[in-house]
């Protein structure tokens, strides 16, 4: 008999109901059965003694796009019982792309998430050219838990405009051939549609979807009121308060009258964000009041970041810090010991554009962490060394990298997160989690398996949230955002995308360099998160301490076809 009988767990069912002793009996894809004492019946038996069975868990921002090609294992991810994966994001995403632009949007998408572009350009097929011809090929491309799509403004009106998308509004024309390319993707399977009006490029120039006018949003808003289920994501300029309410507020107007859903970023986390977090609590509030159905973003763990002198976004905001990161590697070290390059990056770093959340913004959070020569000093800060050697903070970065080697890095301090504020916020019924950058920024850190601090840290060691709504929010209600009303809860009839787990055995692993990245470059991953299985679509991905190898996953959505 095929299938799959879990027996003498305890179900956390995704809803928030109550936990309750029970069995869950699985054939093909669905489960079929799900109470007490279910009848072994020759299937495969999982002894879930001790242990919770939930939902998988649905990571709902990643950058796996160009990972699904190299690595369609999600290392690390089957092991912190991830079953679906959300990709698309920041705007980008692999379709529809063609011609010359899908070159400079790969490079686009490379330099915002930190990723190598030797990759994209070696392991991506590119049979492609638009969604519906994206989605062919992503039905043949299995990953071991299950993808789900936006498609990114940046791409498509590169795809229509090609470089006048970086330069202008579109035209009447154009904003039609953009409504139907949207249109044909949304019926072919994608989850919507998401835009970008935070980022700048390697050159420091706009990006595309910030030149689109309230003209262009409308009718794509109009598309996505038109496919009931699609939602709407906007990176808005969370960074800036005096920017991100006007954001949100401009696309609400447009989503609002629509009953079009849509998420925006985010709620400030830190513990000196009070304010500003209760004014963004505020506002999220009066949206919601005026029937916007818009969800915040909140992240639930700071960061622990490395940031390299290869290539980073780090020093963005200081022209000449950001040209020399990100320019050729054999003019570095001479220019960090150039004298006019020296001036330069002196006036760009005192006159840049400020923000309370950039690190070149706060020096004493920046530590020395790795040196390629050993040189040193190591473990002060930025700020310390240079008060120790009475330079400039940019003449002392640039000596101690000239001292050090152009492979050193820093290490950024972790925030300091308000986290009974933050399980309030967790706690609303319209706030999205688990958005951690799952495939990017591979070498400043592994966003994936976060969740498992909201599990372990939230709810097991703090109590500030109970165990049905760690794991309601981490499922249940992340899949009814999306519209995945098939998952998400282990019921009868849904689909079998399931995670096994002891709160006791489980912990966000330390983080571990791998080398396997094409191109010969490394990422960060982690160790095992504990998980006894994770089953997605009926099939183990990960049992017994160990990935199974198997790729069960395909691509989802409110509109598959």
């Amino acid at each position: 008999m095929e299938g799959l009988l879990i027996r003498g767990g305890t179900v956390v069912d995704g809803t928030g109901a109550p936990a309750r002793r029970a069995d869950v009996r699985v054939r093909g894809r669905t489960i079929v059965e799900v109470g007490p004492n279910l009848v072994f019946d020759g299937e495969r038996m999982l002894d879930a003694s001790g242990a919770l069975v939930t939902p998988g868990i649905i990571e709902t921002h990643t950058h796996l796009d160009g990972a699904m090609w190299w690595d369609p294992s999600f290392d690390p991810l089957p092991s912190y019982g991830v079953t679906t994966t959300v990709f698309g994001n920041c705007g980008m995403s692999m379709a529809p792309l063609d011609g010359p632009q899908r070159q400079e949007v790969v490079d686009l998408f490379c330099f915002l998430e930190d990723l190598p572009l030797v990759a994209f350009e070696e392991e991506v097929p590119w049979t492609w050219a638009t969604w519906p011809e994206y989605r062919a090929a992503l039905d043949s491309q299995h990953t071991a838990a299950n993808i789900a799509g936006y498609v990114g403004h940046i791409s498509l009106r590169t795809f229509v405009m090609g470089d006048a998308a970086w330069e202008r509004p579109a035209t009447p024309a154009e904003r039609t051939a953009m409504a139907k390319a949207l249109d044909e993707a949304l019926a072919a399977g994608a989850l919507g549609l998401s835009t970008n009006g935070f980022d700048l490029d390697r050159t420091l120039r706009l990006v595309p979807s910030r030149h689109a006018g309230d003209d262009e949003y409308a009718l794509l808003f109009d598309v996505l009121a038109a496919h009931p289920g699609a939602t709407f994501q906007a990176i808005t300029r969370f960074n800036e308060p005096e920017h991100n309410f006007h954001d949100v507020e401009r696309f609400a107007a447009m989503a609002g009258p629509r009953g079009v859903r849509g998420q925006w970023t985010a709620i400030p986390a830190m513990a000196n964000e009070a304010d500003y977090r209760a004014d963004t609590l505020a506002f999220d509030r009066r949206l919601r009041e005026a029937g916007v159905d818009f969800w915040p973003t909140v992240g639930t763990r700071p960061l622990d970041l490395y940031f390299n002198f290869e290539k980073a976004l780090t020093f963005q905001r200081v022209p000449a810090w950001n040209d020399l990161v990100n320019g050729p590697p054999e003019n570095k070290m001479t220019l960090l010991a150039d004298s006019a390059w020296r001036d330069q990056a002196r006036f760009d770093w005192d006159n840049r554009k400020k923000s309370r959340r950039a690190r070149v913004d706060h020096p004493h959070t920046l530590i020395f962490a790795l040196s390629e020569t050993g040189v040193g000093p190591l473990g002060i800060s930025l700020a310390d060394h240079a008060a120790n050697t009475g330079q400039h903070v940019s003449d002392a970065l640039a000596s101690w990298l000239l001292d050090n080697g152009i492979g050193s890095s820093l290490r950024a301090l972790p925030d300091v997160h308000d986290e009974p504020a933050l399980a309030e916020v967790i706690r609303s019924p319209h706030t999205l989690t688990n958005v951690n950058d799952s495939g990017a920024h591979l070498q400043l850190f592994c966003g994936a398996g976060q969740s498992t601090h909201l599990l372990t840290h939230y709810h097991r060691d703090t109590g500030l949230l109970n165990l049905e709504e760690a794991v309601h929010v981490l499922t249940g209600r992340t899949a009814g955002f999306f519209g995945l009303s098939d998952r998400g809860v282990v019921a009868p009839g849904k689909a079998a995308d399931l995670a096994v787990f002891s709160l006791d055995e489980v912990s966000l692993g330390s983080e571990v360099k791998v080398r396997d990245v094409p191109g010969g470059s490394w990422r960060f991953s982690r160790e095992s998160g504990g998980f006894r299985a994770t089953i997605a679509n009926g099939v183990a991905t990960y049992w017994d301490g160990e990935p199974t190898g198997e790729l069960p996953g395909t691509l989802i959505g409110p509109r598959t076809v």
